[in-house]
């Protein structure tokens, strides 16, 4: 859960400190259209995303093996061939 809220803090992040800028401004940047903000940083993640998936070094012939706990030890994920 700790995970989801983190990821969820790093993707949101951007977007909140630009509604403080706003806010401590009082309302006078309003003018640049948060639209413009909005649809920059969803093409900003779109291309990371894209990067990511094209220049991942896993082979997609590898078979992943999900992590497990065993014994009350996590056993870590990983690829095998």
């Amino acid at each position: 859960m700790i995970r989801v809220i983190y990821y969820l803090l790093i993707f949101l992040s951007p977007l909140i400190i630009y509604l403080f800028w706003i806010f401590l401004s009082k309302g006078k940047i309003i003018e640049l259209k948060i639209f413009w903000s909005l649809l920059i940083g969803l093409f900003l993640m779109a291309i990371t995303l894209f990067s990511t998936a094209i220049f991942n070094n896993v082979s997609t012939e590898k078979k992943y093996i999900h992590p497990e706990v065993i014994n009350g030890k996590l056993k870590e994920g990983h690829f095998i061939e």
